[in-house]
């Protein structure tokens, strides 16, 4: 029997091959690391309950939005009006805008999309001093450059260059050469180059921020399940996922998959998604922050440092965006990064609200939608 380093090894060279047939091959590998890293019962969980979970987690999406900016409206004395595909339109005396979830007339489609091109926005952002990750832009036919890159990290992150956000196709906690080939299989899927960078040590936080103005900071934690003594960490993140449907967002809206970030962060602790965690054990069932719900996001009331919020705010004014929420890693928010060793990792053009909102204590949640309606109706 094979080793599962033998294995990892033989499929991260079967990704190498299949990638070179282009997008279908690219599409087809991940689908099969999928299965190779999840095992047959999940995937066959997920294609069972997949189109339910996709179809429900929209329409949850959609409702749970409506309820914000239904809420925020009653606060402004706007009214609203629903219509198909998330959309309402606000009215507040001859004042008129519209959402489709979180996205505004705030901010123009090419600034946002803009927003979305991680190399643009690093180019930028070094421009105006603000302290970003070092980076290699790579395709998956010479990853040379990535290869040296971890060879002095020891750990990266790899993830789409380009026209992705929310985390999609990321992969961290990336730190053998078989890993690094495999995530960047997953990450081509989405883009045609790769972006890899040093794995940062530190937490996750979102800024807001509303035409230059500080609305409020979150801390998000990679999400987590609990150990129950007798359920697979495969069945805990299915039952996870039931639940949050059940809450009707209340409890997230994104579902947790089980990728190859999933896999190397269970690694990490030692675990597989096959694996019984003891009764009451927090198992991290992933690396990235982007599937987070309310018990691992944190209202952070206490102010950040002077020079780290002026950084993220020239970020924002750099890309041009009114409305944009800033994600930093850092180990101490009290302190400008260049002190703490974190680094400034995406400017977020039409940022996820209801971040600010699915937090662990609900009553230091900052209501950020209210202003954000404000500033669009031209009331403020």
């Amino acid at each position: 029997m094979r080793s599962p380093r033998a294995i990892d090894t033989l499929l991260s060279r079967s990704a190498f091959a299949l990638a070179g047939a282009g997008r279908p091959g690219r599409e087809l590998m991940a689908h099969l690391e999928l299965a190779a890293a999840t095992g047959p019962a999940y995937v066959c969980a997920r294609f069972r309950e997949g189109r339910a979970f996709a179809r429900e987690s929209a329409r949850i999406d959609a409702d749970y939005y409506r309820r914000l900016w239904t809420s925020a409206a009653a606060d402004v004395g706007a009214t609203v009006t629903d219509h198909p595909a998330g959309i309402l339109s606000f009215q507040h005396g001859d004042r008129r805008t519209l959402t489709q979830r979180q996205w505004t007339t705030l901010d123009d489609v090419v600034t946002v999309r803009a927003s979305l091109d991680k190399v643009l926005v690093n180019g930028l952002l070094r421009d105006v001093g603000v302290p970003t990750t070092s980076y290699v832009e790579c395709r998956l036919g010479d990853l040379t450059p990535a290869v040296e890159l971890l060879r002095r990290s020891g750990a990266v992150v790899v993830k789409p260059a380009r026209g992705t956000g929310g985390g999609m196709g990321a992969t961290a906690g990336v730190s053998t050469m078989s890993q690094l080939r495999r995530a960047a299989v997953i990450a081509a899927r989405r883009s045609s180059t790769i972006l890899v960078e040093p794995q940062v040590p530190g937490s996750v936080y979102r800024l807001l921020f509303l035409d230059g103005e500080l609305l409020d900071v979150v801390r998000r934690d990679p999400p987590h399940v609990m150990g129950d003594g007798s359920s697979t960490v495969r069945e805990l993140i299915l039952a996870e996922n039931r639940r949050r449907l059940e809450a009707g967002g209340d409890l997230g809206l994104q579902l947790i998959t089980a990728t190859l970030d999933c896999v190397y962060a269970l690694a990490g602790q030692g675990l597989r998604l096959g694996s019984v965690a003891p009764p009451a054990t927090r198992v991290r069932v992933r690396n990235v922050t982007n599937q987070s719900g309310p018990a691992d996001s944190h209202t952070v009331r206490e102010p950040p440092a002077d020079e780290l919020v002026r950084e993220a705010r020239s970020s924002v004014r750099a890309l041009g965006l009114r409305l944009a929420g800033v994600d930093v890693i850092t180990a101490d928010l009290n302190r400008p990064l260049a002190e703490t060793g974190g680094a400034l990792i995406e400017v977020n053009g039409g940022p996820g609200l209801h971040h600010h909102y699915l937090v662990s204590d609900p009553s230091r949640a900052v209501h950020v939608c209210e202003p954000v309606l404000r500033r669009a109706l031209g009331l403020t």
